[in-house]
């Protein structure tokens, strides 16, 4: 059975980081695992402050565009030979965003979002699989719009769970395999996004087509809390928590986790933990 680990930009912002990671991974080398990343760092917020270029027409969107390249690159820089793919891999990725800016937006704003924004998983996991591989972690990069079908509600796609279902049982069959989260398809083969959380949200839908043994959501807090240790001191770590106890402390405002990751673990009993990558060997919450 896979387990199905999800990794945030938090947890791959930085070269430093990055290496973290892959220490985790190798750690569980002998696991079934599908690994769901998202974009690394802030690069979701800089691709929406893009969009917002792009469909104003107040700034020039290729600014913004600049400030994602540098950033990326600057990793790919320390992580890889120059004469490493990923460079072209990368840099074909960009050749998208570009091609979209160079054209007037004539299509609605959810749509132009989705198709822009989802390049920053795009971006990360084509990194992380490279890097992985590198470091004698072997693994098959999956595209998740030949895994989650949705319809076209762009910006909070709806998932068809028959055919993705489907979907992910015919394409998910190496012993670890690495897709992006946030991001579906329509059945006219455009990209859609999933709507807030959507990479929890992704590992969940993942977990739940393949009947998979647990999900662990890698963070940069202990796991679940009883406060916002933003806001209060000495916060207690949930080490247990049910289901329904998750779903009621997420509606009254705990971020850790979204209701809709939740719903269908609890409808399969598939455990869901929630683990801190700084302290990797520290127990976290479990649900």
């Amino acid at each position: 059975m896979y387990s199905v680990f999800k990794f945030g930009g938090a947890s791959i912002r930085d070269v430093h980081n990055i290496i973290n990671v892959g220490k985790i991974l190798q750690s569980y080398s002998n696991d079934k695992l599908v690994i769901v990343f998202s974009a690394m760092g802030k690069v979701t917020n800089m691709l929406e402050n893009l969009v917002e270029d792009y469909v104003n027409g107040n700034t020039d969107p290729f600014i913004s565009l600049q400030k994602v390249k540098d950033f990326h690159y600057s990793i790919l820089d320390q992580l890889f030979e120059k004469q490493d793919s990923i460079f072209d891999k990368v840099n074909n990725l960009f050749v998208e965003i570009e091609r979209i800016l160079e054209e007037k937006p004539t299509n609605e704003y959810s749509y132009i979002y989705d198709q822009i924004v989802s390049i920053g998983e795009f971006l990360s996991t084509k990194i992380m699989s490279n890097y992985l591989l590198n470091i004698g972690f072997n693994n098959l990069l999956l595209d998740a719009r030949d895994l989650i079908k949705t319809d076209n509600s762009y910006g909070n796609g709806k998932v068809d769970w028959d055919l993705t279902t489907n979907c992910i049982k015919s394409n998910v069959k190496a012993n670890h395999c690495i897709t992006q989260g946030f991001i579906g398809c329509t059945s006219e083969n455009f990209t859609t996004t999933l709507g807030r959380e959507g990479s929890d949200f992704s590992a969940a839908i993942l977990a739940f087509c393949l009947d998979a043994n647990q999900v662990v959501i890698w963070k940069d807090v202990p796991g679940m809390m009883n406060a916002d240790p933003k806001y209060f001191d000495s916060p207690i770590l949930l080490e247990k928590v049910s289901f329904d106890e998750a779903i009621e402390l997420a509606y009254f405002g705990a971020k850790i986790i979204h209701p809709k990751t939740i719903q269908p673990l609890k409808k399969k009993k598939i455990p869901l933990y929630i683990k801190s990558f700084l302290n990797p060997h520290n127990k976290g919450s479990h649900i």
